[in-house]
């Protein structure tokens, strides 16, 4: 073994960060492995058209309770994002404008939509059990959209609006991601926009990996890629590009759809290895845009038949230009590489709008993320969930991809890196 190593993280995203200052706090000795050349995984701050924007996660509530606690411990702030000027709504008759309140006033249809999830999720800080959880899991979004009675653009808003939050087609989601979501709100439509969009960190998210990063007693070894990690009844085994690492635990922060490309010996479980093969659904994109100056703050939205789900002006450019913010359903129909589809989707959705420039990171095609954030295929959220958190002998895992609550947010990140610490604690121990 490494003199003295106690626990090695692969993955230095937010669970990984997590993780690994828990466990130094406890006097363990800690060695982090990042296969990029920077911290955060998922959480990126980045320059584009002269002002930093997040490539990844970004919004934040009070209500997330472990994230709000690390905005407490180290005296960070939030700042409430602008409502836009005007608004429209994409559908096969074209674009219209609609009331720049349409989606508030979407919030009654949202609760019609997840009608009854108080009964299997009163407790949405943990896995639902019960015939309601599995109805509802092997259900799609489409399905329990298309059973609604709704007029033709409210069920079109209501079709935007869930392909957004699952970043993907809604005929591909698990009812049960939307339905957690708005458990997660309170069970209340209203909130649902609160918690997804409205609040951003002040400084950005590089404020958090930074304040986490300071506080890690561990050694930090940046583009290093895990190949293989092996263990037995007393150590682990972590080969690197950069040769092996030996210790008595290890814990493994890796998404979902990433967790392939690591051999494990023994074997992973059989439901963990189907995860991995099969993938999230959440292959969808988020772009960054810069618009000619002249345009009111706005927003557009379209059903999952389109390219983007949603646009909006989000600032000013430093001359006088405005930043866009847009999400689509699927990175293989439109991805920030290709600038001139991404920027006729945007000028679709926002009429008068001249996009000068797009920008954006394929989350899809990466190969440390191959995902953008969690939603899960029909049956497959109560399938793999227990299961992805389960601890393996002397390897613990950890991310936001299965977290017991925010699932896929910041929150669920930190979350799954407090339990698989706390977990490795107890081997050690």
């Amino acid at each position: 073994m490494d003199p003295a190593l106690d626990v090695i993280v692969v993955g230095g995203g937010l669970a990984g960060l997590t993780a690994a200052r828990e466990l130094g706090r406890r006097g363990r000795h800690v060695l982090l492995l990042e296969a990029r050349e920077r911290l955060g995984g998922r959480t990126w701050v980045s320059s584009f058209a002269g002002v930093d924007v997040e490539m990844g996660g970004a919004f934040v509530h009070w209500s997330q309770p472990h994230l709000w606690a690390e905005v407490t411990r180290y005296g960070l702030g939030i700042v409430e994002l602008p409502e836009a000027e005007r608004a429209f709504l994409r559908t096969d008759d074209g674009i219209e404008e609609i009331d720049p309140d349409a989606f508030i006033d979407l919030a009654g249809g949202f609760e019609r939509l997840c009608a009854g999830t108080e009964a299997y999720l009163a407790e949405p800080m943990s896995i639902p059990e019960g015939p309601d959880a599995v109805d509802a899991d092997l259900a799609t979004t489409a399905e329990r959209i298309a059973a609604l009675d709704l007029d033709p653009r409210r069920r079109d808003l209501l079709d935007a609006l869930c392909a957004a939050l699952s970043s993907a087609p809604n005929d591909r989601v698990g009812f049960l991601t939307i339905a957690r979501s708005f458990a997660l709100a309170g069970f209340v439509g209203k909130m649902l926009f609160d918690t997804n969009g409205r609040w951003v960190l002040e400084g950005g998210t590089a404020t958090l990996v930074d304040a986490i990063r300071r506080d890690l007693r561990a050694d930090v070894r940046l583009g290093t890629r895990v190949e293989e990690i092996t263990q037995d009844e007393t150590s682990v085994t972590v080969r690197t590009t950069d040769g092996a690492h030996v210790a008595p635990a290890a814990i493994v922060a890796l998404p979902v759809n990433a967790l392939g490309a690591v051999r494990f010996d023994p074997s992973l479980s059989e439901p963990k290895r189907e995860a991995a093969e099969e993938g999230l659904v959440s292959l969808g994109v988020k772009v960054w845009a810069k618009l000619a100056g002249g345009i009111p703050s706005m927003f557009g939205a379209a059903p999952d038949r389109f390219p983007l789900s949603f646009v909006e002006t989000v600032g000013p450019t430093p001359d006088g230009g405005s930043v866009v913010l847009g999400f689509g359903p699927s990175a293989e129909a439109l991805s920030p590489d290709d600038p001139e589809p991404v920027a006729g989707a945007i000028e679709e959705l926002l009429p008068g709008a001249r996009v000068e420039e797009v920008g954006g990171h394929d989350w899809v095609r990466d190969p440390l993320a191959g995902e953008t954030w969690a939603s899960y295929g029909p049956g497959r959220s109560l399938r793999w969930l227990p299961e992805l958190e389960r601890r393996e002998g002397r390897v613990a895992f950890a991310g936001g991809d299965f977290a017991r609550g925010w699932g896929s947010y910041m929150d669920g990140a930190i979350e799954t890196g407090l339990r698989a610490g706390r977990e490795i604690e107890a081997v050690l121990s």
